[in-house]
């Protein structure tokens, strides 16, 4: 009855346990071999009153289940049925009785009551997703539910089938409104993300622009124009962050979000960072304490990434505290986690609500006064943290206080990087070295040019201070030794020297972009620069 043919899609079969206890499904199956018969295709015989009764009952029973009941025997010839049965094949009793069931299942064939049969041997049953095949070769979605039944004349099989079609019809309907829903936000998604590609090249230039007109590119200026540039040059920049913020969101949908790790030393990114938020917090007249500590801490973070966290978290606390206020910002130890260290900003603001905490860091959520903002820092922020390992606590008012916000963001610490430090005068290569493990940098040291490039072979150190003018091999002789090994190539290198640089020399740094400073070296010039080269900002070419 089933043509090859008009197989619309592959059954799905779902083996589910039989609640039936162990010891009746064995007793069954131990009466098996003697209750199994071949094709029967009558109904069940009744030959005294007390089975009379039960077979009527049992004929009762079968008509008022509300799905299609199909009765087989042991080789999936159909045996009885109900009225329903009738009507979902659109059939009468005489082409149904003794038909094969398989027939009337898209799909099936005699392998299906043997998987039937080795699930019930298991103590499982059977449920099959399959479309039923009617006698006019039309077809219908169903479910159906297969287990055994035992009857006088022997172990049986039911067959119990309901039709999913409304069910399949609206999942249909369901599934294509999800799709509509995802392909628009998609294209919502994609239309922000140009937007803030097209507003982010105008921001930057305006942001260039106005920095060099603050450093006098164009001369002095007056108190009045001065003023009015500083607010647009924060205004500026806090819409770059949005754009960013943006930008990240849709690469955090899309899991393309990556982070550019380096070992950065959390205190001074943390002070530089809010160091430029210094106009904000002079025009709102707020009170800012930053206590940094020890510069010895080092994450494993992208730097860009971490400072948009900072930029966040405490541009949130300036832009929430009212005028007069105070707004402390805290890098230490975390207590209660070894081996981290805790960024925080705690500020006497108007706080959130005790119902919202929970949900400030959701996007887009803002709650009371700070509906003004786009309700995606803290979000970010916490994406970012994460990101990188690290958890992010909100508390309303904090501990010991009345009124404010406090944010804390704990971060794994990393090992300190190497630099190895190359200088023939003995007086320098101790400056050098003190100044920089003064700053939790880890130092070796060398004083010619054949110990450093072997220093550098063996130990492979993150920076490379280096004088150029060196007994044994000349400072740029290293230099282009370390540039042709592939090894060392992307070790980023630092020149600092006394001596006049001829234009040989000049040009081998311009090549590969070392940076050069001059003795004597400012210190916080020198852990810029080496800073920098962990960031890429002093970068070279390989």
């Amino acid at each position: 009855m089933a043509d090859k043919n008009n197989l619309v899609r592959t059954m799905r079969i779902d083996i589910h346990p039989d609640l039936q206890s162990e010891s009746l499904a064995k007793e069954r199956l131990e009466r098996d071999a003697s209750h199994r018969t071949g094709d029967t295709t009558t109904v069940v015989p009744a030959r005294k009153a007390g089975k009379l009764e039960r077979s009527l009952e049992y004929k009762q029973l079968l008509q008022c289940v509300y799905d299609a009941v199909i009765i087989t025997n042991s080789r999936g010839r159909i045996v009885d049925f109900n009225t329903r049965a009738l009507d979902f094949l659109r059939t009468n009793e005489e082409e149904l009785l003794g038909a094969k069931v398989v027939h009337f299942i898209s799909g099936a064939d005699g392998t299906l009551l043997t998987s039937i049969w080795k699930n019930l041997e298991d103590h499982r049953y059977t449920l099959i997703e399959a479309h039923c095949i009617r006698t006019d070769k039309s077809m219908f979605p169903a479910e159906i539910a297969v287990n055994k039944i035992d009857l006088p004349d022997g172990r049986q099989l039911s067959f119990f089938i309901r039709d999913v079609s409304v069910r399949k019809r609206a999942q249909a309907a369901l599934e294509e409104a999800v799709a509509r829903l995802e392909e628009h936000d998609r294209s919502r998604s994609l239309f922000v993300s140009n937007v803030s590609h097209e507003l982010k090249t105008p921001l930057t230039s305006m942001i260039y622009a106005i920095a060099n007109l603050l450093r006098g590119a164009a001369g002095p200026l007056p108190e009045r124009v001065q003023y009015y540039l500083e607010i647009l040059d924060g205004d500026c920049k806090r819409l770059s962050r949005t754009v960013n913020d943006i930008l990240d969101l849709r690469k955090l949908d899309t899991k393309t979000l990556t982070l550019a790790r380096t070992k950065v030393p959390l205190a001074r990114l943390v002070r530089s960072t809010v160091e430029s938020l210094e106009v904000q917090v002079e025009q709102k007249n707020l009170k800012l304490n930053m206590s940094t500590g020890s510069e010895k801490w080092f994450v494993d973070c992208d730097h860009q990434k971490m400072e948009r966290v900072i930029m966040n978290l405490v541009g949130n606390a300036v832009k929430f505290t009212p005028e007069g206020g105070t707004v402390e910002v805290c890098v230490k130890d975390d207590p209660p986690r070894p081996g981290h260290v805790v960024f925080s900003v705690q500020d006497d603001g108007i706080g959130i609500p005790s119902e919202a905490i929970g949900r400030v860091t959701e996007r887009y959520f803002t709650v009371g006064e700070q509906a003004s903002g786009s309700g995606l820092g803290l979000a970010i922020s916490k994406e970012i943290v994460e990101l990188h390992g690290g958890t992010i606590k909100i508390q309303s008012p904090p501990p010991g206080a009345e009124k404010g916000t406090l944010v804390s963001v704990s971060l794994s610490k990393a090992d300190p990087p190497t630099l190895l430090i190359v200088d023939d005068d003995r007086a320098v290569l101790d400056l050098l070295n003190q100044q920089m493990k003064a700053h939790g940098y880890r130092t070796i040291t060398a004083e010619d040019g054949i110990e450093a490039l072997a220093k550098v072979e063996k130990e492979k150190p993150d920076v490379v201070l280096l004088d150029l003018v060196l007994p044994g091999m000349e400072g740029t002789e290293l230099i282009l030794k370390m540039k042709s090994e592939k090894s060392l190539v992307r070790i980023p290198i630092i020149v600092i020297t006394g001596a006049h640089m001829g234009r040989g020399k000049a040009n081998i740094l311009n090549n590969f972009s070392i940076p050069a400073l001059l003795k004597p070296w400012k210190e916080a010039e020198l852990l810029d620069r080496v800073e920098g080269a962990f960031l890429g900002t002093a970068a070279f070419v390989g």
